[in-house]
């Protein structure tokens, strides 16, 4: 009988971190099993929660006390740099798109491609903290911005929203302490390969729009995945271009050690979550918002999603980030001890 009750006492401390478990688990089914009643054969609702909850909670301190480690933040400078040279291309496409429509140089997207331009400088040459107060500004500037874009055109800001939430990603990982130079560091050729691979896609996207509106007035444009030429050769070489900067700036983060690399993936997951919703669960309220005489604006659940899904997405990477590495541990400590039994 007191068997059953300790297999149903060590399910139970399955919710705690397997470091827990490794050093107290035997102290602790002792504990519980002595403190049974007699002929008790399962735990009782009260000692069932409180050992889940203690098991989350448990979890939850040796997750954050892993986000304060080495390997966190690489990840987080890294992706810090990385985001801000994102960003800062999407700006130099935001101008060249206002100058090739004639709207002259608005001074809102000069002063935000000045503020990320100043960010990856400010990484570049070691000044991390000026860096992550520069990101800081930049993403309140246009946070200001697109909540006063939101009033006017809803659909316009709501698509602005993920990069808006890459900035402030990149801004948080920017304020993370890190050893000076750390980023050049961790990336070396692979910081000009993703700035290669970036500014090649985002080249393209200059050009297309550059050209794109007097092709649709003479009709001869070709359209494939938002690009637009006015000849078929021409659309595929565009897209191979942009494919092959894609795989360019893909194969610099993928080549990165395995512990940084699924970490900035954990950090980029919020954007891509973002970015996600909102093509894909949005498309009909923007639709909605073109046919209507007046603008129509997102509803509680609708904001509710929005904010939930990118920190949930966030966190279940994180774990996952986690649980692949204490599964690796565990692997090769499970090797090593074959090697001895066997060398014995």
């Amino acid at each position: 009988m007191s068997d059953e009750l300790e297999r149903r006492y060590r399910r139970l401390l399955v919710f705690y971190p397997w470091s827990h478990r490794r050093v107290y688990e035997e102290e602790m089914v002792a504990v519980l099993v002595a403190g049974a009643r007699p002929g008790q054969r399962r735990p009782t609702p009260g000692e069932t929660v409180n050992l889940i909850a203690s098991g989350l909670r448990t979890r939850a301190g040796a997750a954050m006390t892993s986000m304060v480690g080495p390997a966190w933040r690489d990840a987080a400078v890294v992706f810090g740099l990385l985001a801000a040279v994102v960003l800062l291309s999407q700006r130099v496409v935001r101008l060249s798109d206002e100058i090739v429509y004639g709207l002259g140089v608005n001074a809102y997207p000069s002063l935000r491609a000045l503020g990320w331009a100043a960010v990856v400088v400010a990484v570049l040459v070691g000044l991390r903290r000026s860096a992550a107060v520069l990101a800081w500004v930049t993403v309140l500037g246009e946070a200001v911005l697109i909540a006063q874009q939101y009033r006017s055109a809803p659909v316009t800001a709501v698509q602005l929203f993920w990069p808006l939430t890459l900035g402030i990603v990149a801004a948080a990982a920017l304020s993370v302490p890190a050893a000076r130079g750390r980023a050049i560091a961790l990336l070396r050729w692979r910081l000009a390969a993703f700035v290669a691979g970036v500014g090649a896609a985002q080249t393209i996207q200059v050009l297309n729009h550059q050209q794109a509106w007097s092709w649709r007035e003479a009709g001869v444009s070709y359209t494939w995945f938002g690009l637009e030429n006015r000849s078929e050769l021409g659309l595929y070489l565009w897209t191979a271009v942009v494919a092959v900067g894609a795989l360019t700036a893909a194969v610099a983060v993928l080549t990165l050690p395995a512990a940084v690399r699924w970490r900035v993936a954990a950090l980029a997951t919020p954007v891509v979550t973002l970015a996600a919703q909102i093509r894909l669960t949005l498309s009909g309220w923007a639709t909605s918002n073109g046919h209507m005489g007046h603008p129509i604006y997102l509803v509680p659940i609708q904001w509710t999603l929005l904010v939930a899904a990118p920190v949930i997405a966030f966190a279940l990477a994180a774990a996952f980030a986690h649980w692949r590495e204490q599964t690796a541990r565990l692997t090769a400590l499970g090797r090593a001890a074959d090697r001895e039994s066997l060398g014995a």
